[in-house]
Parts: C-alpha cells; structure tokens; sequence
C-alpha cells in the first residue's frame, strides 16, 4: 500500500459516513444508538450485522448488508426475558375458562392459543422461561413460526416424605392433583440424584420447588435437592411466597425466590422485625428474587369495573375474546373464592401490593439480585394477559422506586445470568442470538420507553411490532 493510499484509509476508517469495503452480507442495522446491560454507557451511531440469526459484527465504522434497516435516532436493546411464565398449560384453553365453553367456543380457543406468542413479543419478550415444564410442551411452543424461545424448569417437590416430579403448576385448569405427578415406578429412584438427573437429561434448564400449605419439606431435604441440583449446574427455585417460607429458602441455600412476600389473614402492612432479617439474609446470600407483584395486582383486577377500558388489552387479546370475557357468562372458569370476592378480600389484597412494593424498594435500594419475572398466567383469571401481564409488572417496580438502568438489567442479563443462558441472550454482543428490539425512546430513562417498540427481530428476524398485535391478527 502507497503513502497516498494508506491516508486515505485511515482517513476513510475514521470518518463516520464513509462505506468499509467489507462484502455486504447479512441484515444490516445503521446508525444506531445500542444500549446493553454490560456497557458502561450508549453506544452511538453503531453499525450491527446479523447473520444466520447471530450477531455477527458490532461497529463504529459503516456496514453493508443485503438487506439494511436505518436505525438513526432509534435504540438497539436485547430482547426482553420473562423467567416465571406458565406456556401452554393442559388442557390447551386461555386459563379463564371452563373446559365446557372451550369445547364450546373452539374458535376463540383456537384464536387465543395462536396469538399469546405474538402478544409476548409485542411487548418485547423475546425469551421466556416456564417454572413447571416439560420437555414436550416446551417443544409444542418452540414448534410455533413465531414466538419467543422457551426454555423450562423441571419441577419437584416433597410430598409426604417422597421427592415428586411435578408437570403441571397448582391450578392446572382443573387437573386432579395426582395427575399433575409423574407416575412413580420405582421408589429407590426418587432420590434428589435420580430425580434431578430425569429432569437434566429431559433438557431442564433449572429445578422448581415449592414451600407452601401442605407441602412443607425440612431443610436437609431441599438442601439434598440443591446439591443434587448444583452438581448438574442448574439454579434452583422455590416458590416461596410468605415471611416464614422464605426464611426456609435461605436456610435451605436455594439460588432464587419466586414471589413477593405476601401477608397472611391479620398480618399486618408494615414490615417487622423478623420479615426485615430475612430479607436481610437475602441480600447478604444473593439470593436472586423475583417480586411477581402482578400476582396479587391481577386479582384485584378481577374486581375493577373499569378492566377492559385499558386499551391495551386490544394488542394482547383477539377482540372477540374480550368480549367474551366482559359478557355475563364471562368468569365462568374463574374459581369461586376470586369471582366472589368480598370488599374484605379485595381490600387485603390491595394492602398486600403496598407491602410488596415496600419489599422490592428494600431489595433495590441495597442492590439485591433481583430477577424479572410475570408469572403469566397465575392463577385462573383473564387479567393476566400474555405479554402485557409484563408490561405491567414493569410499572409495579418503577412504582417501587427501582430505577430504569436496574429494571433494565433485571430484563436482560441478569435474568439470562441466573439461568446460566449470558452465552446466549441477554446483551447485545457478537456471537450471541439476535433476539433484539428497535426503539424510539432510551429504557434507561424510564419504563414507557418499552412502549415504543418499533421492530421485533427474532432470531435475526425483522418483524414490525404493529402486525404482532391483536388488532392485527383479529381483522
């Protein structure tokens, strides 16, 4: 290379406008502004090529691609990850009905089943991890043309002494709870060892156990699950959702809480001494914690005149399927405790956000792992929708003072870090999947910027946000 040609690389290389010679391959996005939890700051005016659904260069300089998407004065994030989902749950009908009106409204069965991926991904939810699942029905969902990647948890719990490999989550949309058990053929292989390699080699990402009314394990036994658990490198969850169920998880070493810490009937508001120490003790282990707020908001939902007014239910539900819902007929699915609801009940679960918030401001204010997660659906109701049932756990933590830049990060690579998945998702690097999301707004400065979504890419794949809406797919 000559003098003169040499400047005039250097000179090329350093001006921002000037085309590399690099051969154009792959889908292009320019001029960017990217946003990721691992950098210290914006990355502006970048260049992204995407190849065989990978991140395959991130730059400063200019990039060609076969196909080229402008990025100028939008934001490049990763797609968001939902850890506590329940997919396509048995017997395959949205949660709020009765086997009786699915079989009598095929239709809406049919329509509802096919957009809960779109909705999931209209509000930017690119992978999600369902707390009790299986290898097959993970695989159902992962067959879907459109969707977000799922991975699972495989499920245990202790059940009159025995470890038991749970399929379905508590509700089950009426399914007996034996059936909800995998079979026992061989006693001497319910051991945590046995039961945690099943569930390993089945493609499991991470164990589930529970401490709850009536399944009430000592500590030796969920630390044998633990180790078993460990010893095969995945995380361990408890479904833990009081004061005294979550002094257990940090006696027995779990590795993240599922829920908030609810009240029980008389328990009062305000945080005391004992509920502090043990969400001092979480801290201190790092014990990662999904607040779940949503759970106990949605069923106050249940009770709110003005429900189906939030237009936003319009993008997450087809349109034939909300009126179903606000007909008379209507929360025939819906369990009697919730449908009939007195004052009294709605009251206390109203308190119980106000004390769920207080948790996750203590956790956030000294830096606790907290964890992103929906539990969508969680219980039989319709007020948790696909998707949007996120969103709107999002507003639940910036309601208790969590700062964009953390909610941000619980979103991405802090989830995808306590799955053991940062190879894969969860910032905007090369080699990683190009699960990303085009915004107009920064989600550093607040949680609405996620309501500006643009452009969906799924596996590298480019898809407009509008069309994943109900509106779209119920014309």
């Amino acid at each position: 290379m000559n003098t003169s040609t040499a400047f005039a690389f250097i000179a090329c290389v350093a001006l921002s406008g000037c085309a590399t010679s690099a051969p154009s391959s792959g889908l292009v996005i320019s001029n960017v502004t990217v946003i990721s939890p691992e950098r210290s700051g914006p990355l502006e005016h970048a260049y992204l090529r995407i190849v065989d659904g990978k991140i395959a260069e991130l730059s400063k300089h200019p990039l060609r691609g076969v196909q080229n998407i402008d990025g100028a004065g939008r934001y490049l994030i990763p797609g968001l990850i939902d850890s506590h989902v329940h997919l396509a749950l048995p017997p395959g009908f949205p949660p709020a009905m009765s086997a009786e009106q699915a079989a009598a409204h095929p239709g809406l069965v049919a329509a509802e089943l096919e957009q809960d991926p779109k909705s999931f991904l209209f509000f930017g939810f690119t992978t999600l991890i369902d707390l009790v699942g299986t290898a097959e029905r993970t695989a159902r969902w992962n067959r879907y043309a459109l969707r977000p990647d799922a991975h699972y948890c495989g499920a245990a719990a202790v059940i009159n002494g025995q470890l038991r490999e749970i399929l379905y989550p508590y509700f089950s949309y009426g399914v007996p709870f034996e059936q909800r058990l995998a079979p026992v053929t061989d006693s001497s292989q319910q051991t945590p060892v046995a039961v945690v390699e099943r569930i390993a080699a089945a493609g499991a990402i991470c164990v589930k156990t529970i401490y709850e009314v009536g399944l009430t394990p000592t500590v030796a036994e969920i630390r044998a699950l633990v180790a078993a658990a460990h010893a095969r490198n995945l995380p361990v969850l408890i479904h833990a959702n009081r004061m005294k169920a979550q002094a257990f998880a940090v006696d027995a070493g779990v590795d993240i809480i599922a829920h908030g810490m609810w009240r029980n009937p008389g328990e009062p508001v305000e945080l005391d001494e004992d509920a502090r120490r043990v969400l001092a003790a979480v801290i201190r282990d790092k014990i990662g914690y999904q607040p779940t707020t949503q759970v106990i908001a949605g069923f106050v939902d249940m009770h709110r005149a003005d429900y189906f007014a939030d237009p936003r239910l319009a993008d997450a539900y087809p349109a034939a399927l909300i009126e179903f819902y606000a007909s008379k007929d209507g929360t025939a699915g819906v369990p009697d405790w919730i449908r009939n609801g007195n004052a009294d009940m709605v009251t206390h679960a109203r308190d119980t956000v106000t004390r769920a918030n207080a948790v996750t401001r203590i956790l956030a204010d000294a830096d606790a792992r907290l964890l992103f997660g929906s539990d969508t659906p969680s219980d039989l109701i319709y007020t948790n929708p696909a998707g949007l049932n996120g969103r709107i756990e999002m507003s639940h933590w910036t309601d208790s003072g969590i700062p964009a830049p953390k909610l941000f990060r619980a979103l991405t690579l802090d989830n995808a870090r306590a799955f053991h998945l940062e190879d894969k998702i969860g910032s905007v690097e090369t080699g990683k999947t190009a699960n990303l999301l085009l915004l107009r707004d920064n989600p550093l400065q607040g949680v609405t910027a996620y309501d500006t979504i643009e452009t969906v890419f799924i596996h590298g794949r480019p898809v407009s946000r509008a069309g994943l809406s109900a509106r779209a797919t119920s014309r």
